[in-house]
Parts: structure tokens; sequence; C-alpha cells
């Protein structure tokens, strides 16, 4: 069970007829409508359910970036959802009904095919608006830094998958390691601040089978 996060959305006739060229137009128009709705189907049917936030942006109505604080993000923490299957949409939509979360407590969620993308990086409105986090659990009696500090000074990545019985995709992995060095850039993070939950809090986050020293070494290069 996942540990609540320490808290701080015709027959044609013979004679033929001249078709008027205003209804050829309709008639096509009614056809490539068809088309576009079919598409829409067949795509929910092959079980995507949302469209990565980078690529929406320009083109529906998204918040915009506010501005990185100088000094602010010191540190990444590496998530699972713990679900072989999931989206950003649905990570929320829990931690609000469980845990009474305004929002989703991750920065980031990581698609892998089954309710997100594959590969496909989703920024949640704690990134965009720049407000703490709300993904580190409770730490032990007296660790330094407190569960709150990681919250309000590092940056939440969810990988969705449970990578205590499953590996994660190419695809995951390849985003995870863009996005981590763009935060790193972006915020001057070094590589020995950024951790995987189960380094901070004892859970199986973001699970054995996440190739934890491969990382580390991509890290390092």
């Amino acid at each position: 069970m996942a540990r609540k996060p320490s808290q701080t959305t015709t027959r044609s006739p013979s004679r033929k007829r001249k078709v008027h060229p205003k209804r050829t137009g309709i008639v096509w128009s009614i056809f490539i409508g068809a088309m576009t709705l079919a598409g829409g189907v067949l795509m929910l049917n092959d079980g995507w359910k949302s469209v990565p936030a980078w690529s929406l942006r320009g083109s529906v109505d998204m918040p915009s970036q506010a501005p990185i604080e100088a000094g602010r993000w010191q540190a990444i923490v590496v998530h699972h959802s713990g679900s072989h299957m999931g989206s950003a949409e649905e990570i929320s939509r829990q931690q609000q009904r469980d845990w009474g979360f305004p929002s989703m407590g991750y920065h980031f969620v990581i698609g892998n095919g089954n309710g997100e993308h594959n590969g496909s990086v989703i920024e949640g409105p704690r990134w965009l608006l720049q407000q703490s986090g709300a993904h580190v659990a409770e730490r032990g009696a007296g660790a330094e830094p407190s569960a709150a500090w990681f919250n309000d000074h590092s940056i939440g990545i969810c990988l969705i998958g449970n990578g205590a019985s499953r590996e994660f995709t190419d695809e995951q992995l390849a985003s995870l390691m863009r996005l981590v060095r763009r935060l790193q850039k972006q915020c001057d993070i070094p590589a020995s601040r950024v951790f995987m939950h189960s380094d901070l809090v004892q859970v199986d986050s973001p699970g054995t089978k996440f190739p934890h020293q491969l990382f580390a070494l991509e890290l390092s290069n």
C-alpha cells in the first residue's frame, strides 16, 4: 500500500444527373468529419487517454510556466505509481480522493503506453505553477532533511508502472534521463542530489526492477 506523502485539478439510372458543386462539397465535408470521428474512436479504443502536455502547448489553453526561482529546487526524487497502467489525471483524482490533495503531488509523470503515451512527459500543475510537491512520505524520526524540506525543495517525477514487479520501458527511461538532465541544468542540481524515493523512505519505489546502477552511471557521465 502506498504511503501518504507529506503535504505542505442503388442501382444508378442510366441517365446521368448533374451534381451541384455545393452538394459535392457538403458530401466531402460529411465524409471528412466521419473519418475524423472514427479516428478519434480508434485512438480511444487503443488505450490512449491523453496527449503529452508538452505537445498540447500552443493548441489548448494551459497554465503558463511560472518563472523558476533561483535556488528553490535543490533535489530530484524519482518514484513509481505502483500500478501497471494509469495517467496523470487518474493519479490526481486518486490523490484528491484518498488524501485530499488539491492537485497531483508529483511535478512530472512519465507514461508507459497504458494510460499515457509511452515515454510521454506530463507536466503537472505544481510544476507549471512552481508549487511545492507532495511526493515524499514522512521520514524516520530525526532524519534530515525532513520530508517537508524535500516536498518544498525537490522535484517529484513519477514513472507509471510498478518497478517492484516489472521493468520500465526503454522509452520511459530515456525520457526520464532527458528530463533529469534538463532539470539539473535549469536548477543547478548535482547528480548527488538525484534520489530514488526508496533512498529517503522505507518504500519500494521505484522498485528493484528500476536500473539503479545504470541510471547512476548515466548521471555521472
